[in-house]
């Protein structure tokens, strides 16, 4: 007995619906995740920060880094990790660049790193710092006022 041609051309499996089921899912995300877009804003800003930076040879996440560090008294990675929200790796590929540029001094102390800024991550700081004003007069443009004062007290390294 021959099936009818419209039986024969429908996807195995429902996929046809469920298609049509992650069709409605990805519009509906792609109008309204959140996170899709604070990603998609946190990349914008990145390269905001990294060109303005980019003169003083460092970038947007080495200079956070730097910063954590200059205001951490004998930084040891797990706390700075947990200080910035960054994966132990990610640290290590940072910290690795910033000790071989001399801006960052890692010692061992027992079974533990201790991180230090040197004088010249401390004078990569100083002189990044009218860059990094500049970078943020921007990026405060791009964003709202409540949004900007959210963020600024939302997380603070230096307490």
């Amino acid at each position: 007995m021959k099936t009818p041609a419209r039986q024969q051309s429908a996807p195995r499996g429902g996929r046809e619906s469920s298609n049509g089921t992650a069709i409605d899912a990805a519009r509906i995300i792609a109008k309204q995740c959140l996170a899709i877009r604070v990603r998609r804003l946190q990349r914008s800003l990145t390269r905001l920060y990294d060109a303005a930076l980019r003169p003083h040879g460092v970038s947007a996440a080495q200079l956070g880094v730097l910063v954590a560090v200059a205001l951490a008294t004998d930084a040891q990675p797990k706390a700075l990790c947990a200080i910035l929200d960054i994966e132990k790796s990610t640290l290590s590929r940072n910290v690795a660049l910033m000790v071989t540029h001399g801006w960052i001094d890692a010692r061992r102390s027992g079974r533990s790193q201790i991180l230090r800024l040197t004088a010249s991550g401390a004078t990569i700081l100083a002189s990044a710092l009218p860059a990094w004003h500049r970078a943020q007069r921007q990026a405060q443009r791009l964003l709202s006022e409540s949004t900007v004062d959210s963020l600024r007290h939302s997380w603070n390294m230096a307490s």
